[in-house]
């Protein structure tokens, strides 16, 4: 007996027989009296009262065999077990001091007493070893007619009803209890056709019931038409031909959804109306699914590193043009051509929120993420959303009276939510309802809502939902809505960048995005994002608006490194306008050489993030400010790739070309650079 059936002897005592198996058992008495066969109905009724997986009844003589005996009558809750439950059966050991009941393996063994039977429990409840022990005789003794005249005319019986009724119930067993999708159909020579069986499984995936599917044309589950692999499939007139079929095809269900099917047809009989055909088929919906979702995920990815590749360098041209335009504002003295350098540098600022919005879309990562509760944002943006409306939109705040924090950049959840306002007044053409409403939920499992099935991190989610009552949004669009450049709207409305920004945002936030609901009535989108426990933010050092630029408070060399020479001299210029000296290198290979082993009497390092020959700005920053601590600042217009995984692990600050003077001031404020004055630079 196994060591673990020890502590389940102490209970045994306590145990109660369960009237509702005596009462069973007491039925089966009677079908047995009118001369039906109740074996395999004697394991089904064990194995339901036991809980176990499957239940074998087989004389110990034939233990030994190398295939499961015609003698052995066994019921199983899936056909996977029943294949391979005899190699587990074959290892029991033959020990006669096991006369009694006993745990084995995953087995509770019933030897029952005045016959040579042996029953097989395969994982049964905890609790059916000690109630066994308890009762095992008791039920011997009820079940004492049945199992004697089983155990001694077992063979002349198999013989009567060799190919009858104890291996019909069997195969029912089998295929009732399969997985599989498995119809039985008669298909006529003229081309009509008919179910005559149909399994539990069937039923699950169709969501008809057994009344609907009985006597149902096949070709209302499998309308003629183009498949999920393009090719053209009858498989009606694929049956009337006698064709082999083995190939996926769709399934239509009762909700008008589609499964997705691999398809196998074993033709049964043949007369001269027609033929009698086994289809079995296994459902291959949610891995369909799971593979256009992770398709769909590279696509994506491989959009974002051409989106970004071309961002960059598009950022660093604007960085030029805006600096030298704003260096000319501030040294400008002629009147006459202020308004040319606000317009040129009102063109510059559209380039850049263009550029931002395809970054956002392609950065993988975020760097300056905060705790920040949604309800919070969402007031704070009240105002700027009424002004973004019309007066025949209604606006409505349904927030949930208290969420945990969420982990964002607060700005790029702004311009998402502030989006989505603007996507939601465009879908209602002015006109209409608009609501926005938080709330938490737990996620896991596939992702609420339309399009492919996405699948979750298991975990507490803080939601925002902004919904609409507009047209809707197609059905056949909702893959492509995410996509940089798609829009529905006139070229002069849109970019086609907006959800796909917020897609970029939401993801690189480690949150879900998708659309609810949409139709005739409007279209819900939901963004999730972890919760996290609440944390009280730190405030930024802020400058003040002087007249003119900011100063330093005190002497402050800086080291600045760009390896783009136009870029480098805007830098400069800033630098020495707010009074610091300056030391300019092309590349980190340079500043590496000279500062590595010599002394360096630099307070700041401004440096560039991707730069040319074998060292990119983060790399350069770690080393030189662990040989010579000094304040770092990284500006860049896309980082990828510079051996930083997490935006906790970037120990510095980095500001996001192209800037102006004032964001490059408070940027320097925030990594320790003193100025002359206190507040905020505008």
């Amino acid at each position: 007996m196994d060591s673990g059936a020890n502590n389940m002897l102490l209970d045994a005592r306590q145990a109660i027989f369960d009237p509702a198996l005596l009462a069973e058992l007491g039925r089966l008495q009677a079908r047995f009296i009118r001369g039906e066969d109740v074996i395999l109905p004697l394991c089904r009724i064990l194995a339901e009262h036991s809980g176990s997986q499957a239940v074998l009844m087989v004389e110990k003589s034939t233990v030994n065999a190398e295939e499961m005996p015609p003698s052995a009558s066994c019921w199983c809750r899936d056909s996977v077990r029943y294949l391979t439950l005899w190699k587990d059966i074959r290892d029991w050991p033959f020990a006669e001091q096991e006369g009694l009941v006993h745990c084995w393996h995953k087995f509770v063994v019933w030897p029952v007493k005045h016959t040579d039977l042996l029953v097989f429990f395969h994982s049964p409840n905890d609790d059916w070893f000690g109630f066994m022990l308890s009762f095992g005789e008791l039920i011997a003794d009820i079940l004492m007619g049945i199992l004697t005249r089983q155990s001694l005319q077992w063979h002349n019986r198999l013989q009567e009803l060799a190919g009858g009724e104890l291996e019909q119930e069997m195969f029912r067993a089998i295929v009732s209890n399969s997985d599989d999708f498995i119809l039985v159909v008669k298909q006529y020579h003229e081309g009509s056709s008919e179910i005559v069986y149909a399994n539990a499984a069937v039923i699950c995936i169709s969501l008809y019931p057994r009344s609907q599917l009985q006597g149902m044309s096949l070709a209302q589950l499998f309308p003629k038409g183009p498949q999920a692999n393009g090719n053209e499939v009858d498989l009606c007139a694929s049956l009337t031909a006698g064709q082999d079929f083995d190939d996926e095809i769709y399934c239509r269900k009762a909700n008008g959804e589609l499964a997705f099917l691999h398809m196998h047809v074993v033709a049964l009989e043949q007369d001269n109306k027609g033929g009698l055909f086994a289809l079995i088929g296994r459902d291959y919906t949610e891995y369909r699914a799971m593979e256009h979702t992770v398709a769909r995920t590279q696509k994506m990815q491989a959009i974002g590193q051409l989106v970004g590749g071309i961002a960059h360098d598009f950022n660093n041209i604007l960085g030029v043009l805006k600096g030298n335009v704003e260096l000319m504002q501030l040294k400008n003295r002629d009147e006459r051509l202020e308004s040319y350098l606000n317009t040129a540098l009102k063109s510059c600022q559209r380039g850049t929120e263009l550029t931002r919005r395809l970054l956002q879309f392609s950065r993988q990562e975020q760097f300056n993420a905060q705790h920040c509760q949604v309800n919070e944002v969402i007031e704070s943006l009240k105002d700027l959303f009424a002004k973004s409306l019309t007066s025949q939109i209604r606006l409505q705040f349904e927030p949930a009276p208290q969420t945990m924090d969420v982990m964002v950049d607060r700005g790029d959840l702004e311009d998402a939510l502030l989006n989505l306002v603007i996507n939601a007044k465009d879908a209602m053409n002015g006109e209409g309802t608009l609501t926005i409403s938080t709330g938490e939920q737990d996620l896991a499992g596939f992702l609420p809502g339309l399009g492919g099935k996405v699948m979750v991190e298991a975990g507490r989610y803080v939601w925002i939902s902004v919904s609409d009552s507009g047209h809707g949004i197609p059905l056949h669009l909702l893959e492509k809505i995410f996509e940089p450049f798609f829009t529905t709207k006139d070229k002069s409305k849109g970019t086609g960048l907006g959800l796909a920004m917020i897609y970029g945002f939401v993801k690189r936030s480690s949150g879900y995005m998708n659309v609810i609901a949409t139709g005739p009535c409007g279209t819900e989108f939901r963004l999730w994002f972890p919760a996290v426990k609440a944390k009280k933010a730190a405030l930024a050092p802020k400058l003040t608006r002087d007249s003119s630029v900011p100063q330093v408070a005190g002497p402050l060399k800086a080291l600045l490194v760009d390896d783009e020479p136009e870029l480098l001299n805007v830098l400069s210029d800033y630098c020495q306008l707010m009074g610091m000296e300056v030391e300019t290198f092309s590349d980190g290979v340079c500043i590496r050489e000279k500062y590595l082993h010599n002394p360096c009497d630099a307070g700041l390092l401004v440096t560039d993030v991707l730069m040319p020959g074998g060292i990119n700005g983060y790399e350069l920053a770690s080393e030189l400010s662990a040989l010579h601590p000094m304040p770092v600042l990284l500006v860049s217009g896309f980082i990828e790739d510079i051996g930083v995984e997490k935006h906790e692990e970037m120990p510095f600050k980095v500001l996001h070309k192209p800037f102006e003077l004032s964001a490059f001031a408070n940027a320097l404020a925030e990594v320790g650079v003193k100025f002359a004055g206190k507040g905020e630079v505008n």
